[in-house]
C-alpha cells in the first residue's frame, strides 16, 4: 500500500500543472486523442481511430485546449496542423503515454503470478522456423502471459534489447553480453542445391546471395577464403534467404544458408560447410536478459523455460 501511495504523490508532484478544471489528470485517453489527431491529420479518421463520434472528439480536444491554455491544432487545406504548443504538448504526451505504461507494466509484472506482457526481441529466422512452437508451449502452461515481439537482423534486436524496449533477445552470432544469458543452440551453416554437391566445383557454379545479417556474411565469406583462392560466381542477388531456397530449388544456381531454414527440407541436396580443417561453419543462438528484468515473473518464467528447454532451438535436417 505504501508502494502506491508514493506512485499516486509522485504523479500528483510532478504532474500537478495538467490538472484540468475539474480535478482530473490527463491521461491515457487524451494522450492517444492528441497523438492519433497528429498522426491522422482529420477529425473523422482520428474519430473512427478512436471509435468515438466525431462531436465527442471535437469536445475533448476543446478540453484540452482550456487545459493548456492554447490551441493545439489548426485547421489547413491539407488537414490538421499542430501549432507550436501543440507540438509541445504532443511530445509531452508521448512521453507522459510511455511512463503510464511502463509504470502500470513494472506493477504487474511485480505480481508473483506468471501473467501480464513479455517483450521479446528475436532474430527474425528463429522467430520464423523456432519461436511459434516454443510460445505455444509456454502460454499452455501460463495462459494469462501474453508477448509483444519485434523481430529484425540480431545487431538491431539488440539494439532494442540494450535500450530496454524488449525484456528478452534471442539472437545469433553476437556474445558480448555480461549478465543473464544462455546458449539456446549450435546451428549449422550448409549448402542447399537442386542437384547432388560437389564442394570443389562451387567456384564454378552460380551462387544466390541474399541479404544476410553482418555476423552470418562474415561466417560465409571467412569460409570461402578459408576453402578457395578465388572469387565466387554470383548469379543473382535475391531479399531473404526463403527466396534464395526456392531459387536452389529449381536449379538457379547454389544457396548457403542456416541450417534453421531446412529443418523440413526434403526436396535439396544439403552439405554442411567445413573449414578445410574440417571444423564446422556453426552459429549460435543466445537468450539474453537484464539482472533487474528477471524479477518479473512472467520474464523469468519464459526465461527459464527457454533455458530447460532447449531442444526446441535444435536444428537437424535431413539431405535429399
Amino acid at each position: 500500500m505504501n508502494f502506491i501511495i508514493r506512485i499516486i504523490c509522485y504523479i500528483h508532484t510532478k504532474y500537478t500543472h495538467l490538472l484540468p478544471i475539474g480535478g482530473h489528470f490527463m491521461n491515457k485517453k487524451d494522450c492517444h486523442v492528441l497523438l492519433t489527431l497528429h498522426r491522422e491529420r482529420n477529425i473523422t479518421k482520428a474519430a473512427e481511430q478512436l471509435f468515438i463520434t466525431q462531436p465527442a472528439l471535437t469536445y475533448r480536444l476543446k478540453q484540452l485546449e482550456e487545459t493548456f491554455n492554447c490551441k493545439l491544432f489548426i485547421r489547413e487545406r491539407s488537414g490538421l496542423r499542430p501549432t507550436y504548443q501543440g507540438e509541445v504538448v504532443i511530445a509531452f504526451a508521448e512521453r507522459l503515454l510511455k511512463e503510464i505504461n511502463a509504470t502500470f507494466e513494472e506493477l504487474e509484472m511485480m505480481d508473483t503470478d506468471v501473467k501480464g506482457t513479455i517483450k521479446l526481441g528475436v532474430a527474425s529466422t528463429y522467430g520464423q522456423y523456432i519461436l511459434p512452437n516454443i510460445l505455444h508451449t509456454f502460454q499452455e502452461i501460463y495462459p494469462d502471459a501474453t508477448f509483444q515481439i519485434v523481430t529484425g537482423f540480431s545487431s538491431r534486436v539488440m539494439e532494442l534489447f540494450e535500450a530496454g524496449d524488449v525484456h528478452i533477445a534471442i539472437v545469433r552470432g553476437i556474445d558480448y553480453w555480461n549478465e543473464e544469458k544462455t546458449l539456446l543452440a549450435k546451428e549449422p551453416i550448409c549448402i542447399v542445391q537442386k542437384d547432388p554437391i560437389s564442394i570443389p566445383d562451387l567456384p564454378k557454379l552460380p551462387q544466390i546471395r541474399y541479404e544476410m545479417d553482418t555476423f552470418l556474411e562474415g561466417l560465409v565469406d571467412d569460409w570461402w577464403k578459408n576453402v578457395f583462392s578465388t572469387a565466387s560466381m554470383r548469379s543473382m542477388s535475391v531479399d531473404s534467404l526463403e527466396t534464395a531456397k526456392e531459387m536452389a530449388r529449381v536449379g538457379m544456381g547454389y544457396a548457403l544458408l542456416p541450417g534453421i531454414c531446412l529443418i523440413e527440407e526434403r526436396d535439396l541436396y544439403i552439405e554442411q560447410l567445413h573449414t578445410k580443417e574440417g571444423v564446422p561453419v556453426t552459429r549460435n543462438t543466445w537468450a539474453y536478459c537484464h539482472h533487474n528484468t528477471m524479477e518479473f515473473a512472467a520474464v523469468r518464467a519464459f526465461y527459464n523455460f527457454l533455458v530447460q528447454n532447449k531442444d526446441y532451438s535444435a536444428t537437424t535436417f535431413t539431405s535429399k
